[in-house]
Parts: structure tokens; sequence; C-alpha cells
């Protein structure tokens, strides 16, 4: 009785203590409440601000990376796409970093511009403020700008030295910098000045350059037909017919206000014209039309046309016609292979200070370029007492069509895409004024051979760049704004048209004094004080009649020269990585300037990714009231919102870019996703973690990989092969994948297959025992390998687990002691093939069981293929047994393996007292070679190691054996 009250207690003893159950502080869960707590106290310890120094100064020997950070502009709070663009770019610094490489990233600011100026101006008098107010004000707004988006940035953990590393385009030495490529571009003769017509915008008052466009789609405009005088007589041959009645050419325009800057009438002499009556219910009239455009016309006016007489373009040349305007000046017609019969009348309104066809039929005929809009977007007293004063887009152009009533045939209004300032949303115009250019007409050629060794992904953006590059005839680098770098010219009077004066030496000292002083001494300054006396001498100026240039460099420009300043001497970076917008700005803008100066160009790489757009794919504004902060996202609210972190934020932005430059749609569902899968990816690095508590690293050392059980060598093989597939994504540049593999890998083969066949031997199993120490030594590969895998995209979750690794507790940090190469890589070709039959027999047992509790049942399996027996029997090598890798495996109470040379008797050896009667057996064939037997136990549960194997309901055998080691 005692022996028996003894065994009684040790059984009960022993299942509450002995079983080794997981141990670690790393959290499961981290409430909103401690978020921000949690994030800032990894950042602290894993000395994250301290890591890009780091390896700058530990990696001296490695390869380097270099990757060029694109400025954002320093005139707003951090929003969605700059957590898009400094992560996805952080994550590729730590993925070269744990590559093995010595990673080169500079951020920066473009701090010059409009849209700076504006916001520096909203509270202020802009009428009374001068150039030095307006710059000071501009600055100390960026330096605010700049302070709260770099605490961001820093915050999302983006690795870099955010105290003394970064580039500013308005620091003096960044200028000089800009400066001296100007000036090298002007030697080389890329850089001139001219009279041209630009984007220009009336609301800014300055140049603009098409990537400072945006499209309304919605504009509406008016186009009108006009009939002009022709003052020349048609040859008799054709005229015959219109006796002494006066004839009429027909223009169209879409643009009636530049009707009083009207210059000429442009024809195509290769297509044919004619004479037409077109009878209306005021009179008749005889007109010229282009021949291809006689019935569309008669359609459009619903008019009828007598045509008169057909004839070639080219007897126009050497006529004239009567001004819209001013009746009694004689204009020319000229030849134009511009002029199309695809639309219009075949007759052209050429006002060549509002359009580039027209400009360059002025610079061919040597017409002097007529411009009557003030830089307000107003008619200037030139164009009479009628307009003068009046908006040339409003009011000005009511007037033009009244004035043009009884000469306009046809009206029609129309909407349309139109050119608007991307920073004041109003309408631009054509505007012919004096700018600086750089040619890009001598760049083009060279530009687009140096993109032939550049890699554009995606690829299917790289054409649209080239045929850019290739269409576009300038480049105005020149504005009209205070807040920027100034061109560095002087003027020897101050009209416009007066000889510029522009030399090595003067902007060699106004960089001298610009490194002394700043820049701002431009505007201070004097010019012969800038120039200085020995300078003076040198050129032959005279004091008192130097006038300095005003004119500042396109933001453009000063962004684009950035690879000079930042890159290291001689290198291209390896990436340039922006929004797809980029492709008409930064991309190439850096391409010019790099190509102009040192032949190449700046980058090997260039990705691109989307837009943020909101869940309904809008683009997000302030007034659809659809913008998700990022700072929402780390932190929350406190009342609706709660924190998800950095990690979420992290996650989301891998997640939903791939290599195709799509846009990415935001949503706080999309968000709660992404916390979602960290929280599963937390539950079962936690378990990981837990197991590894009580073990040492040196304990694994015995371990070879060739030793381990069938179901461990497969483990590894999973993770071997998940390793590669996700380094391969990373280097595909593709980390949707990547995430993608992450949660399939984890949530599948780690957390539903390994870790719930692992479970007894880790829980109940000795601790030192062989197949326990296996065990382990798998899912400490797996924590070391997947940590490194999603390092490069959640820094702080992965420096949180090596805190609390009982290994590495106190090494210092992931990113400072751990490689890709370090992984372990786990070759077993044929491991596939050995437990291909077990797995299928689990995929089996578990569909014929469906959702109830395999452990609650027996299976007889009798294989009738010997090579399928022997794969069995490499798991199990018992016939019939409670403890088997192949119990594990199925997570069955019992199995017994039947070939085909046993007896049935053996089935019948089976102890009844096993099988519920009660049950029905399931009887089902596997591939037609391996007979299975499901039948439900009438074991009791193990008190300890919760599995259908006692006889009793305490300790089963197996846990007897543990117990009493």
């Amino acid at each position: 009785m005692t022996v028996l009250l003894f065994v009684l207690f040790s059984r009960k003893a022993s299942s509450s203590t002995s079983v080794l159950l997981p141990k670690t502080g790393f959290p499961l869960r981290i409430s909103s409440v401690q978020r921000k707590e949690r994030d800032l106290f990894i950042m602290k310890r894993a000395s994250f601000d301290q890591l890009y120094k780091w390896q700058r100064t530990n990696l001296q020997n490695e390869d380097e990376f270099i990757l060029h950070d694109g400025p954002p502009y320093a005139n707003g709070k951090p929003h969605m796409g700059h957590a898009l663009n400094k992560i996805l770019k952080d994550i590729l610094s730590r993925y070269k970093l744990l590559s093995g490489k010595l990673v080169h990233f500079v951020p920066g600011w473009d701090c010059h511009g409009l849209p700076i100026e504006l916001k520096a101006l909203e509270t202020h008098d802009v009428l009374n403020s001068n150039s030095l107010e307006i710059r000071q004000r501009a600055k100390l707004f960026a330096l605010d700008t700049i302070k709260c988006q770099k605490e961001a940035f820093s915050r999302w953990g983006v690795m870099a030295d955010w105290d003394s590393g970064c580039y500013f385009t308005f620091t003096p030495s960044y200028v000089t910098s800009q400066l001296k490529i100007f000036c090298d571009l002007y030697d080389k003769g890329l850089v001139y000045r001219d009279y041209k017509p630009v984007y220009w915008s009336p609301s800014s008052r300055t140049a603009l350059a098409e990537s400072e466009l945006e499209y309304n789609v919605n504009h509406f405009s008016s186009s009108i037909y006009l009939k002009i005088t022709l003052q020349t007589p048609l040859p008799e041959c054709i005229a015959d017919s219109s006796k002494e009645a006066p004839v009429y050419l027909v223009v169209w325009t879409t643009t009636p206000w530049t009707i009083p800057a009207n210059q000429a009438v442009c024809y195509n002499p290769d297509k044919k014209y004619c004479l037409v009556r077109c009878k209306s219910h005021k009179d008749s009239k005889y007109l010229v039309i282009a021949l291809e455009l006689y019935h569309s016309l008669e359609q459009l006016w619903s008019c009828h046309f007598t045509l008169i007489k057909e004839f070639d373009g080219d007897i126009f040349n050497g006529h004239y016609y009567s001004h819209p305007f001013r009746k009694n000046e004689s204009m020319p017609l000229l030849p134009g292979n511009h002029v199309s019969v695809k639309k219009g009348t075949g007759f052209v309104h050429t006002a060549p200070a509002h359009g580039p066809d027209d400009f360059l039929v002025a610079l061919q005929h040597k017409m002097p370029i007529l411009n009557l809009v003030d830089e307000d977007g107003k008619y200037s007293a030139d164009a009479g007492s009628d307009l003068c004063g009046n908006d040339v887009l409003d009011k000005g152009q009511d007037i033009v069509l009244k004035l043009l009533q009884n000469d306009v045939i046809f009206k029609e209004n129309f909407t349309h895409s139109y050119p608007y300032d991307w920073r004041t949303k109003l309408p631009v115009i054509l505007r012919a004024s004096l700018q600086w250019f750089i040619d890009t007409d001598k760049l083009k050629t060279k530009s687009i051979e140096a993109m032939k060794d550049v890699s554009v992904v995606p690829e299917n953006f790289e054409k649209p760049m080239l045929t850019q590059l290739a269409t576009r005839p300038y480049w105005c680098i020149s504005r009209q704004r205070s807040w920027g770098v100034p061109i560095p010219v002087f003027y020897r009077s101050l009209s416009h048209t007066k000889e510029a004066i522009l030399h090595r030496d003067i902007v060699e000292k106004v960089c001298k004094i610009t490194l002394e002083k700043g820049i701002d001494q431009w505007w201070r300054m004097s010019p012969e004080d800038l120039i200085g006396e020995e300078l003076i001498k040198k050129l032959d100026l005279i004091p008192g009649q130097i006038f300095k240039g005003m004119d500042i460099m396109d933001i453009w420009f000063d962004s684009g020269v950035s690879w000079n300043s930042v890159l290291p001497q001689g290198k291209q970076a390896d990436f340039y990585l922006e929004g797809i917008d980029q492709f008409g700005g930064w991309f190439q803008s850096s391409l010019l300037t790099s190509v102009a100066s040192s032949g190449h160009a700046p980058y090997k790489n260039i990705f691109v990714h989307g837009f943020v757009l909101d869940h309904e794919g809008r683009k997000m504004s302030k007034s659809l009231g659809n913008v998700i902060d990022p700072h929402l996202i780390l932190d929350g609210d406190g009342k609706k919102q709660p924190a998800v972190g950095i990690d979420a934020l992290r996650w989301w932005v891998a997640s939903h870019v791939s290599a195709n430059g799509g846009n990415i749609s935001v949503g706080i569902h999309s968000i709660q996703q992404a916390s979602e899968d960290i929280q599963k990816m937390r539950s079962v690095l936690r378990f990981l973690l837990g197991n590894l508590n009580a073990v040492t690293c040196s304990q694994f050392k015995q371990f070879s990989p060739t030793t381990l059980g069938l179901t461990d060598q497969y483990m590894l093989h999973l993770l071997s092969e998940f390793a590669e597939n996700a380094l391969s994504a990373y280097q595909e540049m593709n980390f949707r994948k990547v995430t993608s593999l992450v949660s399939a890998f984890i949530n599948t083969s780690v957390s539903a297959f390994y870790c719930s066949i692992v479970k007894h031997r880790l829980y109940c199993h000795s601790l030192t025992s062989e197949d326990r120490l296996s065990a382990l030594f798998v899912l400490s590969e797996i924590l070391d390998q997947i940590t490194l895998i999603i390092a490069p995209i959640l820094p702080h979750l992965t420096e949180e687990i090596e805190m609390h690794h009982p290994w590495r507790a106190d090494n210092g940090g992931l990113f400072r002691n751990r490689k890709f190469a370090d992984m372990k890589k786990s070759d077993f070709s044929d491991v596939v093939d050995r437990i291909h039959p077990s797995l299928s027999l689990r995929q089996s047992v578990n569909k014929a069981i469906g959702r109830l509790n395999t452990q609650e049942w027996n299976v007889e399996i009798s294989a009738f293929d010997s090579r399928d027996l022997h794969l069995l029997q490499m798991l199990q090598s018992e016939k019939k047994t409670h403890d088997s890798a192949l119990c594990d495996l199925l997570q069955v109470s019992m199995v017994t393996l039947l070939g085909k040379n046993d007896e049935d008797s053996i089935a019948k050896e089976l102890d009844n007292s096993n099988v519920d009667d009660s049950f029905t057996k399931i009887e089902f064939q596997h591939f037609g070679q391996i007979q299975i037997t499901l039948s439900k136990t009438k074991l009791a549960l193990c008190s300890r190691c919760r599995r259908y194997t006692s006889s009793d309901g305490n300790l089963c055998c197996s846990c007897l054996k543990v117990c009493s080691l």
C-alpha cells in the first residue's frame, strides 16, 4: 500500500514539475500604450543612431554599396510617401550591410524653391518683403521642416548619420559646388541665355520646367475659326471667280488671347488648298482652307461650300494678310512643315512669343519677338488701351473675342487637359522671356548612350524616359524668385538685352565669399564688392556700370548636381531609388548634368516605386480627409487610432512594394493586417526563443546535420530552400515576395508543421536527450535564419529578439555581428524523396479524420511496396509503438507498421483494450500501395505529455521512464 501511494505521488508530482516548458522574457504582445516606449528602448539599446558610423569605421575593407538619396522638399510634415521611400531605402541598405557591404547612404534635403518660399510667405506681407527677408524666412521654415522630417526618418529606423552626415542644398559647400558645375557647363558651351517661350506661371511669377506642371483634364477653353483678309491678290486663274470680293484665309486657334501678338500665318507648301464660297444667312464669303478639311469644316460650321478652285500651297509664297487687330499692318504668310491638315484649317496663327513652333519660325525668318504679356499674365501697355492690365486667361481673352466678333466664323467651348502650376494649382501660359538654358540638343545623344549601361526596374519605364530625352528641345534653368542659388552672372547694363558677364574667376571669387559668409552675400553686397577691384581691372569693367543678375537656378538643377557633393570622388551610385515621377525630374536632371560634366550617368541602377493612394485608389489630400499620418500609425492618438508601432509600418511598406512600379494603396485595414502579421510572427519567434532557454550554444557543437532524424533534416531542407528564395527576392528588389515567403514559411512550415511535431520532444523528453537537443538545434537554426532574413525589414523586432536570446543578449546587436554568409546551408538533396511517403500519409490521415483530435487515434499501416515500408521505417523501426518520429509526424496515439509478408494475425495481436469498439474504423487505400486503418484509441490522456498513451490516466510508460531518470 505504501509503495502504491509513493508511485501515485511520484506520477502526479512529475507531471507538474518535469515538463520542459518554454521560458523567455520576450513578450508575446505589445500593448498600444507600450509601443512607443518599446520602439524607443530598442533603438537606444541597439544603438541604432550609431550603426551607420560603426559600419563606416569597422567595414573599411568591404566592397562599398552606394545608395544616393534623392532629396525630399523641406516644405511639409512627413507623410506616407516619405515613409514608403525612406523605409524602402533602409531595407535595401540593411540588406546590403548584412550581405557584407560597406554602405554609403547620405540623406539630404532639397531646401530651395517656390514651395518653401510660398510657405514662408503665407503669414507675411509679400509686397513689402525684400529678397533678403524672404530668404531668411524661407531658410527658417526649411530648417524647421528638416528637423521635423529628420526626427521621423530616424524614428522609422532609417540607418544614417543623422547628426552630421546629411546634405542640404543651401549649405555653403553645396552651393559652391553647384556654382562651379554651372560655370563648367557654361565654359563647355552647354549653358546659354536666350529669349524663348517657356512655361510661365502668372500666379508664381516665374518660369517653370515641364516637371513642375500638372495637367488639369477639366480645364475650360474657347477655340475660334477666324477669317483674316488676304492683302495680296491670288493668281488670276484662281481668283477670277471671286471678282472684286475680298478673299479670306481661315485660321484656327485654341488660344484666342495670343491673337494680338500674331506676327505671321504659316501654311504647308506640300499640301493642297482650295478657294470656296461659303453662303451663310449674313453674306457670301470667299474663303481659303486646306482641301483635306473641306468636308469636315462644312459639317462643323453647318454651312454649304461651293468649291471654286484647288491649288498647291506653295502659291502663298510672298503673300501678305491684314493683321486681325491692326488692319493697316501687312503680315507675312510663311511656309511651315509643322502645319498639319488633320484638324484646323491648314493655316496656323503664329505668335512667336507664345509657342515653340512659332518661335522656331521666327528664328528662321529673323523676326523680332513681340511679347505683349507681363509677368503677372496680363496684357502690357503695348497691347493697347483696350487690353492693357487685363488677365489674358480671363477678362483679357473676353475682350479679344469681343473685338474679333465680326471676324469669327465659328466658336466652340471645350474641356481638355491643360498645364497648371503644380504648386499654386492655377493655369500657366507659354510666354517669351529672357532665360538661361542648358542645351540638351548637345547632351541628349550622349545621355541616351549612357543609359545603355543603366539597369531600370521596372524595365518598361526606361523607354518613356529615353523618348522624353530625345524630344527635349532645351532645359530652362532660370527662375525669377528669391529663395535659391543665384545664377552667378553680371551685366554691363540694366537692359537685359546687353552683354552678360559670366567668368570663371568671378565665380571662384563668389564661391570664396560664399564659403566665408554664405550665399546671402549675393543679395547683400554690391557687384563691385562681389567681383573685387582686381578682377574689375582685369576684365575691363567699369564700376557703377555693373549689375547683378537676380535670377536663381531651377531647383531641378540644385538637386540634379547632388552627385557631385554626395558621391565619393569619381564613383557612380549603385542605386537611385525614387518615385515614378522622377523620370521627368531628378533622374533626368542628374543624368544630364553628370553626362555634361563627367561623360557618364551618375547611377548604375534605377529602382522606382509608385505613389501612395488611399484604399479607394485616390491621391491623399487634406481636403478629401483621406490622409493617413505615419505618426498616428506609430504612436496612435490615444482615442480611436491605436498605436501599431514601427514594425507594422515597415512591414506594410515591404509587403506592398513589388518591382512593377505600381501605385500602393493604404488604409486602416491594410495597416491592421500588417500588425496582425507581426503578431503571428512574434508568437512563433517567442516559441523558438523560449525553448532555447535551458541549453547553451556549446551543446549543439556535437550535432552534424547528417546525424539528425529525417524530420529534422527535412525541416533544415525547407529552411535552406526558404532562405535561398528569400535572398533571391531581396536581390531582385522584390520585397513583397520576401514578406510573402516569410509569412508562408513561419505560419506553415515552422508553426503548423515542425513546431507541432516536436513539441512532445521539447516538453517531455529528458533535458539533454539526443532527440530533444536535435529538435533544439533545428529550432536554433530556424530562429537564426528567420531573424537574418527579416532583419532588413524589421530591424526593431530582430534586435528585440537578440536582446532576449539566451546566447546573444549582450553581443552588441544583430547588424554588428551577423551576416547572411554565416547562415548554414544544408544539402539534403534526397530528403524530400525519403520523407515524401510519410508526409503524404500525414495528409491522408488528417483528411480522413477531419477536425477531430488526431491524438485520439491509432493508425495501422499495411505497406505492400517494400520501398514504401522501408521509407516509413526510417521514422519508426518498431512495428507497433506509441513513441516514434512517425507518431509525432502523424500526431496520433499509436502507429502499427505491417509489411507484405506480415500475417493478418499480427493485426489481431493489437491489445483490444487500446481500441474503442464503439467507434467505427476508417479503412482506405493510399496510392494503391498502402492500406490504412484508423481506429479510435481506448487509452487515456497522460497527465504529463497530454497524449492518449496512458492506461490509467496518469503517466504513460514514456513519461515514467523520463521521470525516473
